[in-house]
């Protein structure tokens, strides 16, 4: 079983933690706020030499672990302690090496910013001010400053299991044995590796171990929730990479510019999800149909003549149709995400009335 990577090939590291680093002195409060600055960011295997950052800055893909996953965030009560922890794609090549040396390697953060001096425990002190947008990590033989790869939870899971395994195999099942409880037999034998440890003492390590079981619960939960917001981070990505690509085709460089990011905006918002994954299917009937009906309604706009709309020749049918083609798009829009009929139809009108 994994150790380090899951099985959809995401490893989860703590890539710094407050304190004093080899360049600048770490504060929480601007790791917590400058988390951002990773986004987007690729991972490589050892810090670049001083050569090989004069000759190929870009880095070479030897070298490239993959991309974080995500925006990495600032967890006070991380489960390798204090610092920011964030995800990154493991190319397969790599999962092997990373699995095996996983406790032993570092990582350490590659970023440019800016630094101010301030006191630290009475000292004159480098402090980190900020992070500049394009920061990365690298995965070496010695953390910059707190950096680690953190164990999943599986793997804590499958080692109590087998300790459960083994001690049913050595043992009887007994309800009560001499004053003690199951449970407690069972921490004095992972204890001692025997059964004669005193009953106060069996007690207090089951306390122990319940507190255990409720912070691992509580890690599992977490985790659970990074997954699912890095899949979502992960898929919105995707989206308005490809809604971007479509409204930048050729046969819509008529189309003002304007119009092109807001329907950026309004289709990645309303990306469709199918078991927690982009729905590549739905996007693109719902680019299509966005597209259309806008483009549709441009075009009426340009063919319309001067007056009011619906007396004599002011008005006209292509600009009505271009309208409710555009108003029925976007009411069914918001339905998808989630608003009553009346509340997506409000929200159509606002679009299309106010424009």
């Amino acid at each position: 079983m994994s150790k380090f990577i899951g099985a959809d090939g995401i490893a989860r590291v703590r890539l710094i933690s407050p304190g004093q680093g080899s360049s600048a002195y770490y504060e929480k409060e601007q790791l917590e706020r400058d988390a951002g600055a990773f986004k987007g960011g690729l991972v490589f295997i050892d810090h670049p030499g001083k050569k090989e950052q004069k000759d190929r800055p870009e880095r070479s893909l030897r070298d490239l672990v993959g991309p974080i996953v995500g925006v990495p965030r600032f967890e006070a009560n991380g489960r390798v302690g204090p610092g920011l922890y964030g995800g990154v794609k493991v190319a397969s090549h790599w999962r092997p090496f990373l699995e095996e040396l996983g406790e032993d390697v570092g990582v350490s953060i590659r970023a440019s910013g800016s630094r101010v001096e301030k006191q630290i425990a009475g000292k004159r002190t480098m402090v980190a001010e900020k992070f500049n947008p394009g920061a990365g990590f690298d995965f070496v033989t010695q953390a910059g400053r707190g950096g680690k790869m953190v164990p999943l939870f599986e793997a804590a899971q499958a080692a109590a299991a087998g300790k459960i395994q083994d001690w049913m195999a050595r043992t009887d099942f007994t309800e009560m044995d001499g004053g003690r409880s199951e449970e407690q037999r069972f921490l004095d034998y992972l204890e001692n590796g025997q059964e004669d440890s005193m009953p106060d003492k069996g007690v207090q390590t089951l306390v122990e171990a319940q507190a255990q079981v409720t912070t691992l619960t509580t890690e599992r939960d977490q985790l659970l929730k990074d997954n699912k917001q890095m899949a979502e981070a992960i898929a919105l990505r995707d989206a308005r990479d490809k809604v971007t690509e479509a409204v930048n085709d050729k046969k819509y460089e008529k189309m003002p510019d304007v119009t092109k990011m807001r329907l950026i905006e309004s289709i990645t918002k309303s990306t469709p999800m199918k078991d927690g994954k982009l729905d590549e299917d739905a996007l693109d009937k719902l680019i299509e149909d966005a597209i259309k009906a806008e483009t549709e309604y441009v075009e009426s706009l340009i063919a319309k003549k001067p007056g009011v709309r619906g007396m004599g020749e002011g008005g006209g049918v292509e600009d009505d149709k271009g309208h409710e083609r555009l108003f029925e798009m976007k009411k069914a829009e918001y339905v998808r995400a989630g608003k009553t009929e009346e509340e997506a139809e409000r929200g159509a009108r606002i679009f299309c009335e106010g424009r």
